[in-house]
C-alpha cells in the first residue's frame, strides 16, 4: 500500500460523519419508481457534485459527471437513484433516513443509494487529496433500473454520455466482487377473449357454443402457467459450479410468476388476462433455448385452441455474463476488496437483474460490488444498510480507481 492508499483510506475514516449524513438526507428524498418522481433527487446529487466541485449535467434526470482526464483508460462509477416501491408494514419511516446503532434504515439505503453516496465520495477523496489520474472517471447516478433501464443505464450508453473500458457497477451483494451474473427474460403474456355472461354464455367446446359464448381468458392462462411451472422445474435443476456470497442460495435458474390480472366480475366470463414473470438464468445456461421453448408451446396451444387470442412481449432479454479474472480491472478490483475486507475474495455470482448487461453487451468489463446482505431487507419493509459496509464501499470505489487510473 503506498503513501496515496493510505491517504485515502485515511480521508474517509475522516469524513465518516459527513459521508453518512449525506446518505441519510439522500435517502430521506423519495425517488420510488413507480411513480418514477425524480426531480428533487436529481437535482440534489447534482449539487452535491458541485459542491465537490465537478460540472455536472443532468439528462433525462440521470445525474453524469466527470473526473480526470482523457490521457488513458476510462473507469465508469455506477449507482442508481430510483426504488421499488415503499410498500406498508415498516415500523421505521420508509424516508426517515433514520440512524439506530449501525443502521441507517430506508427505502434504497442499501438498494441502491449507497452506491451512489459511495461513489460520490471516492470522487470527493481523490479530488480533496489532489490525486491526479492517467485517465478519466464517468460518474453516473442513473435512475430506471427498477424497471429495466431503458432511460438510465441504456439511454446514457447509447448516447454517449457515458463511456469507460471498465465499469464498477454497484447494486449487488457486499462482501465479494461479483464477477458473474445470470441472464433474463422479462415476459409479458396477454391473452384477450370474450366478455359473457358466466351462466347463460359461458366458455364451453363444441357443440354446445354458439355466437353468445364466452372465451375465457383467465381459463387460457392457467394453462400456460402450468407448462411455465413445469419448465420451472426443469430449470431448478441446473446448478451453478461459479461461488455464491454468504446468504445467497439461489444457484438454480428460475422463473418467477410475478403478477396477473385478469377478469372483473364473479358472474362474468373474463375478457382479457395479463400475466408478467421474470426468468433468471445461472452464468452457463443461455436465454435463447427458453424463449424459443416457450415460443414453441405457445404455437402448440394455439393449434390445440383455434380460439386462443394470445400475445407475448419480452422487452428485457440479455444472456449471462462473466469477468475475465486475468484482466488489469479484475484483478484491481480483487486485489483492492482483499485489501479493505483484510482476507483473499473470489469472484461470487449474482443472479438477479441488474444494469450490468447494458455494460457487458457494449464490451465494457463490469464487476458488481454493493451494499446488501441477506437482511437488509431489500424490496422489503425496514431496508437498512450497514454504515460499515457503506463506508467499505467508499474505500473500494477510491481505491479501484486509484489503481486501475494511476
Amino acid at each position: 500500500m503506498d503513501q496515496n492508499e493510505k491517504a485515502i483510506l485515511k480521508r474517509i475514516e475522516n469524513i465518516r460523519q459527513e459521508i453518512v449524513e449525506f446518505h441519510q438526507k439522500l435517502v430521506q428524498i423519495p425517488s420510488e419508481n413507480p411513480p418514477s418522481n425524480y426531480k428533487e433527487i436529481s437535482n440534489f446529487t447534482k449539487s452535491k457534485m458541485e459542491e465537490i466541485g465537478l460540472s455536472p449535467k443532468i439528462k433525462r434526470k440521470n445525474v453524469v459527471g466527470t473526473y480526470g482526464n482523457e490521457n488513458g483508460k476510462s473507469l465508469i462509477f455506477y449507482g442508481h437513484l430510483d426504488t421499488v416501491e415503499a410498500f406498508k408494514g415498516w415500523s421505521k419511516d420508509p424516508f426517515g433516513g433514520e440512524l439506530i446503532e449501525n443502521r441507517i434504515y430506508g427505502r434504497g439505503s442499501s438498494d441502491d443509494k449507497s452506491c451512489v453516496t459511495a461513489e460520490l465520495f471516492a470522487v470527493k477523496t481523490l479530488k480533496d487529496l489532489g490525486i491526479n489520474l492517467n485517465g478519466k472517471i464517468d460518474i453516473a447516478a442513473v435512475v430506471d433500473e427498477e424497471t429495466g433501464g431503458l432511460r438510465g443505464a441504456e439511454y446514457l450508453l447509447n448516447s454517449g454520455i457515458i463511456s469507460g473500458d471498465a465499469c464498477l457497477l454497484g447494486d449487488a451483494p457486499a462482501g465479494a466482487p461479483i464477477g458473474y451474473t445470470g441472464g433474463a427474460i422479462f415476459v409479458t403474456f396477454t391473452v384477450n377473449g370474450k366478455q359473457a355472461h358466466g351462466m347463460n354464455h359461458p366458455d364451453v367446446p363444441e357443440p354446445y357454443r354458439d355466437e353468445h359464448s364466452g372465451i375465457n381468458t383467465i381459463q387460457r392462462m392457467v394453462k400456460l402457467m402450468n407448462f411455465l411451472l413445469e419448465l420451472k422445474e426443469d430449470l431448478n435443476k441446473n446448478v451453478t459450479k461459479y461461488p455464491f456470497p454468504p446468504g445467497f442460495p439461489s444457484k438454480v435458474s428460475d422463473i418467477n410468476l410475478a403478477e396477473i390480472h385478469g377478469g372483473n366480475k364473479i358472474t362474468t366470463v373474463p375478457k382479457k388476462c395479463f400475466l408478467h414473470c421474470s426468468i433468471n438464468t445461472i452464468p452457463e445456461q443461455k436465454v435463447e433455448p427458453i424463449k424459443q421453448k416457450i415460443m414453441e408451446h405457445i404455437d402448440q396451444m394455439k393449434k390445440e385452441d383455434p380460439l386462443l387470442d394470445i400475445t407475448v412481449q419480452m422487452p428485457i432479454v440479455f444472456d449471462p455474463g462473466l469477468i475475465d479474472e486475468d484482466s488489469k480491472f479484475a484483478k484491481v478490483v480483487q486485489n483492492v476488496t482483499k485489501q479493505v475486507y483484510g482476507e483473499p475474495k473470489e469472484f461470487a455470482t449474482f443472479i438477479p437483474t441488474t444494469d450490468a448487461h447494458w455494460f457487458q453487451e457494449r464490451g465494457i468489463h463490469t464487476i458488481l460490488i454493493g451494499s446488501i446482505r441477506p437482511e437488509n431487507k431489500v424490496h422489503a419493509e425496514d431496508e437498512f444498510v450497514y454504515i460499515e459496509d457503506l463506508l467499505d464501499l467508499v474505500k473500494i470505489y477510491a481505491l479501484t480507481a486509484y489503481r486501475y487510473l494511476k
